[in-house]
């Protein structure tokens, strides 16, 4: 009893903290999805007005998709990721330079990225738009057209995450016993071979778990687009901005809510998806 009430004290700090603001938060957000609020009169019940308006609005519609778009971002990130993993796996002091400038960039606020990439894509002084011009390629438009505004954003991103999640990555290849990898050079393997059928079936639990998280952080990405790209169009925001432009630019806090609400079921089916299929990849 006594080592039950001692776990429980320590342990009533963490479910507060979640209490108040994860469940309570969402609770919150349900309840006013069902109201007119625009913070100067008092919230007035609508029902699902907010809900029925979200399927007739065009550019909630667009946002959607756009957002849809960037979580192409996150099979790329994964996939980079893991080979910087593999690529510096090994404890060489050069390797952990190596990962230490991979990492750096995950450290680095947000919006310094967003200004750095600013000024790479910019049409006019960008670095990129001169690389290409020596090639002679014209002038694209990557922060003024669609998709290309997309793609910018995406390559921030990608490169933004990839050190992050190769810290993952590294993490886990260390958990891998070496004589299964000898066991497979002995049978003339190559590296390719081996990693393909030895390293990523024992780490594909970190891979999937890689993947969802970088496709739920795709589809709620805000950040980037924001210092990157003020004054988007709005058909061209993602979910999420478009969420901000609705609450805290035109005030219609109700109407925000049910985005976020719409943009957090996106994000528990996706992971609840993605997870049972690696539930049923484990029993068989």
């Amino acid at each position: 009893m006594k080592r039950e009430s001692t776990f429980l004290f320590f342990a009533l700090p963490g479910a507060i903290f979640i209490f108040s603001f994860s469940i309570l938060s969402i609770v919150s957000l349900v309840v006013f999805s069902f109201v007119d609020y625009n913070v100067f009169s008092k919230p007035e019940f609508v029902g699902i007005k907010n809900y029925i308006n979200l399927l007739s609005d065009k550019y909630f519609w667009a946002c959607f998709a756009n957002s849809l778009f960037i979580t192409i971002a996150a099979p790329l990130l994964v996939i980079l990721s893991l080979v910087l993993a593999l690529l510096f796996r090994s404890n060489y002091s050069r390797n952990k330079f190596f990962r230490a400038i991979c990492f750096l960039p995950s450290l680095t606020p947000v919006a310094i990225i967003g200004i750095m990439w600013q000024w790479i894509f910019s049409e006019d002084y960008g670095i990129l738009n001169y690389l290409l011009s020596l090639l002679g390629i014209s002038k694209v438009k990557w922060l003024s057209s669609s998709p290309e505004n997309l793609i910018s954003v995406m390559i921030a991103t990608i490169w933004r995450g990839a050190g992050y999640y190769m810290m993952i990555f590294l993490a886990a290849l260390s958990s891998i016993p070496k004589e299964l990898e000898e066991a497979a050079q002995i049978d003339g393997a190559n590296k390719i071979q081996i990693a393909l059928k030895v390293i990523i079936p024992n780490i594909w639990n970190t891979v999937v778990f890689v993947f969802v998280i970088s496709a739920s952080s795709a589809i709620r990405l805000f950040s980037e687009m924001y210092v990157m790209i003020p004054g988007l169009p709005t058909d061209n925001k993602s979910l999420v901005y478009y969420l901000y432009t609705q609450s805290f630019e035109k005030f219609k806090l109700g109407y925000g809510s049910a985005i976020a609400f719409v943009v957090f079921l996106i994000s528990l089916i996706f992971s609840f998806y993605n997870f049972k299929l690696l539930e049923k990849k484990n029993n068989f």
